[in-house]
């Protein structure tokens, strides 16, 4: 649960927001206590889609070393056929109305894209907040695109 406000159809939003990130109608009502609801979705290279309800570890062989509260990070296994990617490579977490990504300390990285900008290479363990068609790059052909709209 966190502060929000509901549009006119009944989607939370942070209430840092004007417009409704699900369906562009007005925010004028009142902040209150509500759900947090998905986040957005990450769509794999191959195909998969993950919704983005909960904090997610992806890598070659993901594991959680240390869960926090009722975040149970989702477990997300991506090929690596050059082992270009770590066994925990990106954490992807929800910290109140924002979708953080953060490298896990990896041999090769995690390279940010970001349309307007030059990629950028994450630093190991500093979190980055994701904004609407961000890539992460781990290598290996493996692209993760973070999207709002899950």
């Amino acid at each position: 649960m966190l502060p929000g406000i509901v549009c006119s159809n009944g989607h939370a939003n942070s209430p840092e927001r004007a417009q409704c990130r699900v369906c562009a109608g007005p925010l004028d009502g009142p902040t209150r206590t509500v759900a947090r609801p998905p986040l957005g979705a990450l769509q794999i290279s191959g195909g998969d889609s993950i919704v983005l309800d909960r904090s997610a570890i992806i890598g070659r062989r993901p594991r959680a070393s240390r869960v926090s509260g009722d975040d149970v990070p989702q477990l997300i296994t991506v090929p690596s056929p050059q082992q270009d990617i770590s066994r925990s490579h990106v954490e992807v977490r929800l910290e109140g109305w924002h979708v953080v990504a953060t490298d896990l300390g990896t041999t090769n990285g995690t390279t940010l894209h970001r349309h307007g900008h030059d990629p950028v290479r994450l630093r190991p363990r500093e979190g980055r907040v994701l904004q609407d068609g961000d890539v992460l790059d781990l290598g290996d052909d493996v692209r993760l695109r973070f999207g709002e709209r899950s």
